[in-house]
């Protein structure tokens, strides 16, 4: 099965009008526009130049952006037991655990071990999501 396989390629019919519902909930352009400027307030956070007061323990958390929002509400009733789905699902939920594991390090004084996650796991996680993202998104521009 592909990527969204379940939403996508049954009633033609039905396609328009979940793309259509979808692209009303949310806008998975700027939810990629989002979570990608997060490395930039993350390294700013991470070199002390930041005006932010980040909290690892909201942050941590991916019911917290409207991303999560949607994928743990409204997303559901299209995406239910799709693999593709599971994969956004849970590749967010990392992305938000490993961007909250970088702001707690700088709150320990571990700037090493700040600046290691956000180079590497957060850096594979934030692409996974992006990657995820840009699959969504092209299957929901499709023309029917």
């Amino acid at each position: 099965m592909g990527f969204f396989s379940k939403l996508f390629g049954h009633n033609a019919g039905n396609e328009a009008k979940m793309r259509e519902a979808i692209r009303s909930e949310i806008s998975i352009p700027e939810a990629i526009d989002v979570h990608m400027r997060w490395k930039g307030r993350l390294q700013s956070y991470v070199d002390g130049t930041s005006k932010e007061q980040l909290d690892p323990m909201v942050i941590c958390r991916d019911d917290q952006c409207d991303l999560g929002k949607w994928i743990l509400g409204p997303a559901l009733q299209y995406f239910h037991d799709d693999e593709g789905f599971e994969k956004l699902r849970s590749d967010h939920a990392n992305f938000h655990f490993v961007a909250g594991s970088v702001v707690m390090k700088v709150k320990d004084n571990d700037l090493a071990a700040s600046e290691a996650l956000l180079n590497n796991e957060y850096a594979r996680a934030s692409r996974d999501v992006i990657q995820d993202l840009t699959e969504l998104n092209k299957l929901l521009r499709q023309e029917e």
